[in-house]
């Protein structure tokens, strides 16, 4: 009987053994970085029982992956550490399965109480398409703007107009802490915050955003910066205000002003000036610290007179699930050009006419834009982004304008006397709505875009030229034009996508798209010939006049496959397209056209990571562009009657192919960073220009002549043009000599195609440009800059074997500024250009030094009254040249030459405690 018993218990311990060993199951997870989906190699999981007792640890191996085995189903949590990243905790519950799971780690730098130790952050941090930069490793003079900050990191560069470059790549937006912030303009965005309110500078290679709806990467990037500001500065007043006065009757006066209070953030900009400062991108508002002083040179287009303007933005976030950004613009300016040109017209076999043309221009302009961006996240799983958007432009010029065409002995060929007037009034009112919807934690999910816009223009315009025609340096004959042109257009565009997402297993998935578009544009233009009976412009040039419409429709579909693991990315796809352009004409007569499209549109996107630092993407697109109304309508314009042009109804889409490779690295250490890319761009169709120039007199209509010498030009549909530009970018702190070294190289060939008098022509243009620049690092008191900047170009074109057209200029620029006894400011800019190779007359060199001397007041030097001299050696000279399938054109502008300025400056900074931060108030 106790042999049973015994028999029984063993029986029964095996049985429990047996289906205790059968339930228990196993985790199997992945440790990697939040940003980049890097595995964490070394990272340390414990597993916890529900009083918080390890029962199991283990430690991630390569690629972040870990197993813990021999589980019994139960409630667990799991702890994971890893230095340098914030611990997480993850409840789980194990009931008949094992688990398979992903633990992402965000990075943490946490600043430890009661340690009086000091420690320089890393300067550069690598996190997936984000690389973050540390402002306290960068020195700026107090006060000083943000792009004083932005030009020193590795890599980047702010041209002398605002414009600004990363590792090669023009930079699209700036944005504040991750949200909007004077998206239409990033220079705004640079001039209305200060450096020292900066914590860390981020330069992203944004997704798109359909590819952050659907998770889907479609290799579409574009380069923005997004400023990481200090927590404790988060809750507060900071800006700036300052006027200034000079001889000449020269002002300027702005400002910026920030209310930052957590998430609600109001910011406005304002400028007042007649010193050709016509954007917040000057490099000097009013005696602001910055990276020196372009002074109101007039930038590159040239030109005097007054510019206003203003910028306003509104961020906030509410139930912290909607966030709100509005935006708004304006701008007004009047200014006056004076403008000569030498234009060397390209005749294919036959000898060259060379163009000398002056003119006087005023143009005046005011200008409205405004956008609000909503963005809804109820939770991670759905997205929905409203973004509305109008803007509203005016204008009114007058131009005169003395031209004259001669061959290559300097006989005339032709000379024209025109005056032109006109108004013209733009407006554009549009959006879009974006949604997305996660379906599945595996990456199952759909999302929709809808986008319109409505597009208005009215234009009136008045020409009054007297002509004149010669036969071997004789006057043949001459004739006068006098006529007003009144012309209406509008369209209105309705496009829309449908996506949706499936995954296969954990690395593989596909997308299917479905598209339309449809534009519908209208134009009406009446040209009135002047009755010197009557004295108005009341008799109706039919053959000058025209009523058109068109139609644009699209239907589309694609299908995408992408595979993708922690250092590999492959996806592939196309699209098909089927488009239907209809064409009306209603006045004069009453034509109709329609034309069919059915395209295939491959795509390719490839990424290889190989480590956290270095990765080189492929990217292959696709797409087609379709003529708009004003190409298409078959109108004559002949309000310059040396250069008529002309509308083409049978104008078919382009088709482009583009593609780019680039290749990315950084070194985490030094912040250097390197980058070398590739662009390409090939289409088929291309709308071009198609010349006739006169060898005599003729007609193209019955009442319209084109004089010897002038040029009749319409558009039609070409293959050849290509284009290929390489480049190179590199940026290193040097430490021993405190300096930030910055060197970009690029290479570009350029085959524009063109139509002269039937003859198709390729203009080739081969160049090379080097920039290099070097910014101090060595302390808030002394800060000066150097660069280099050299571009090489020829010009060839295949139907002129003996042309050969090289120019070569140069650009050398050092700026210093230096602060000493009891706030002394003295600050130097010199800039020396040199031109070769340009037409008679436009070879100039000239050095532009600019100088100021100021002092700081009060206690904390947040004032300065400043003394500018802007051109002390009176050289400026503004020269441009123009390169195009058909010419080459070299060309003067009037342009600020040496004033004065005294300007008054004052910075406020007021900081409350909170916002995210411990109340402490921290100066680099």
């Amino acid at each position: 009987m106790r042999q049973i018993h015994l028999r029984v218990v063993i029986c029964l311990i095996f049985c429990f053994s047996f289906f205790s060993g059968f339930s228990q199951h196993k985790i199997i997870g992945t440790v990697v970085d939040s940003a980049d989906g890097i595995g964490l190699q070394g990272a340390r999981i414990s597993l916890l029982n529900t009083g918080d007792s390890i029962i199991k640890q283990a430690v991630a191996q390569v690629n972040g992956r870990f197993v813990i085995d021999q589980l019994p189903s139960a409630d667990y949590t799991l702890l994971l550490t890893y230095i340098g990243y914030k611990q997480s905790k993850r409840r789980i519950k194990i009931a008949d399965r094992d688990l398979e799971l992903k633990f992402p780690l965000t990075t943490s730098f946490t600043m430890l109480d009661a340690v009086n130790i000091t420690v320089a952050p890393p300067p550069v941090l690598v996190k997936g398409d984000t690389t973050e930069f540390s402002a306290a490793a960068y020195k700026t003079e107090a006060y000083a703007d943000a792009d004083a900050l932005v030009a020193q990191i590795p890599g980047v560069e702010i041209d002398a107009d605002g414009k600004i470059k990363a590792q090669g790549e023009d930079v699209q937006k700036i944005i504040v802490d991750g949200k909007e912030f004077f998206s239409s303009d990033p220079a705004v965005a640079l001039k209305t915050l200060p450096a020292d309110v900066i914590d860390k500078i981020q330069l992203i290679d944004e997704k798109s955003e359909q590819s952050k709806l659907t998770g889907f990467d479609d290799g579409n990037r574009r380069k923005i910066i997004n400023i990481v500001t200090k927590p404790e500065k988060r809750r507060g007043y900071f800006g700036r205000m300052a006027g200034a006065i000079g001889n000449q009757e020269r002002y300027n006066t702005g400002g910026f002003l920030n209310a930052f209070k957590g998430d609600r953030r109001i910011s406005g900009n304002i400028l007042s000036n007649n010193i050709n400062q016509g954007s917040f991108s000057s490099n000097e508002l009013v005696g602001a610290s910055s990276r020196g002083g372009r002074g109101g040179d007039g930038g590159s287009g040239g030109g005097i007179g007054p510019n206003h303007r203003i910028a306003l933005n509104y961020n906030n976030t509410w139930w912290k699930e909607v966030e709100f950004n509005a935006d708004y613009h304006f701008n007004t300016s009047d200014k006056d050009l004076i403008r000569t040109a030498n234009r060397e017209v390209l005749m294919a076999d036959e000898a060259n006419q060379f163009n000398i043309s002056s003119q006087q221009t005023n143009r005046t302009n005011q200008g409205h834009a405004a956008s609000i961006r909503v963005v809804y996240k109820r939770d991670s799983t759905q997205r929905l982004t409203v973004n509305p958007r109008i803007n509203f432009n005016s204008g009114k010029t007058t131009n005169t304008n003395h031209t004259r065409t001669q061959d290559i002995l300097q006989q005339l060929i032709n000379t024209s006397d025109r005056e032109n007037r006109g108004n013209n009034h733009a407006f554009t009112l549009g959006g879009s709505i974006d949604y997305g919807l996660r379906l599945s934690s595996e990456g199952r999910s759909v999302s929709a875009h809808l986008e319109n816009n409505y597009n208005r223009n009215t234009n009136e315009a008045f020409a009054l030229s007297y002509n004149t025609f010669y036969d071997s340096g004789t006057m043949s004959r001459s004739d006068t034009v006098n006529n007003r042109n009144d012309s209406r257009s509008n369209s209105t565009l309705w496009n829309a996508r449908l996506t949706y997402t499936e995954p296969f297993g954990a690395h593989a998935r596909l997308m299917g798209n479905a598209s339309y578009r449809s534009n519908n544009s209208y134009s009406d233009r009446r040209m009135y010939d002047f009755l010197l009976e009557t004295g108005q412009y009341s008799e109706l040039n039919r053959e000058l006049s025209n009523e058109f419409r068109n139609d644009y429709k699209f239907y589309g579909a694609g299908l995408n496959y992408q595979y993708s693991s922690e250092s590999f990315l492959v996806d592939l796809g196309i699209d098909y397209q089927q488009a239907k352009m209809a064409n009306d004409r209603i006045f004069p007569e009453v034509t109709s056209a329609s034309h069919q499209f059915v395209n295939y549109l491959p795509n390719a996107n490839l990424m290889y990571r190989f480590s956290r630092d270095r990765r080189v993407r492929f990217n292959y697109n696709t797409s087609t562009n379709p003529p708009n109304v004003l190409q298409l309508q078959d109108v004559v314009n002949n309000q310059n009657p040396l250069n008529i042009t002309g509308g083409n109804p049978n104008l078919k889409q382009e088709f482009r192919h583009a593609f780019s490779l680039h290749y990315n690295s950084v070194n985490r250490e030094s912040g250097a960073n390197f980058s070398v890319g590739v662009n390409g761009e090939l289409t088929n169709n291309r709308i071009v220009n198609s010349t006739i120039i006169a060898a005599i007199d003729t007609f193209i209509l019955d009442n319209v002549l084109l004089g010897k010498g002038a040029q009749f030009t319409r558009l039609v549909n070409v293959n050849g043009y290509y284009s290929v530009r390489a480049n190179s970018s590199f940026g290193i702190p040097i430490e021993a000599l405190k300096i930030n070294l910055n060197a970009n190289t690029t290479v570009h060939h350029n085959r524009d195609v063109g139509i002269l008098n039937e003859l198709v022509t390729h203009t080739n243009t081969f160049g090379i440009n080097q920039r290099i620049g070097i910014n101090s690092n060595i302390s808030r008191k002394i800060i000066f800059s150097l660069s280099y900047s050299g571009n090489y170009n020829m010009v060839r074109n295949n139907s002129n074997r003996d042309l050969s057209n090289n120019s070569y200029n140069q650009q050398i620029r050092n700026d210093i500024t230096y602060i000493f006894w009891k706030g002394l400011r003295v600050a130097s800019s010199l800039n020396y250009r040199y031109n070769t190779g340009l037409a008679a007359g436009y070879d100039q060199s000239f050095l532009l030094w600019n100088a100021s001397i100021g002092k700081k007041l009060f206690k904390k030097e947040q004032a300065e009254i400043t003394l500018t001299a802007f051109d002390l050696l009176n050289s400026n000279t503004q020269i441009t040249r123009n390169i195009t399938e058909r010419y080459i054109e070299d060309s003067q502008s009037n342009i600020l030459q040496q004033y004065f300025l005294l300007s008054f400056t004052y910075n406020l900074r007021q900081f409350g405690g909170g916002g995210g931060g411990r109340g402490m108030r921290l100066t680099r």
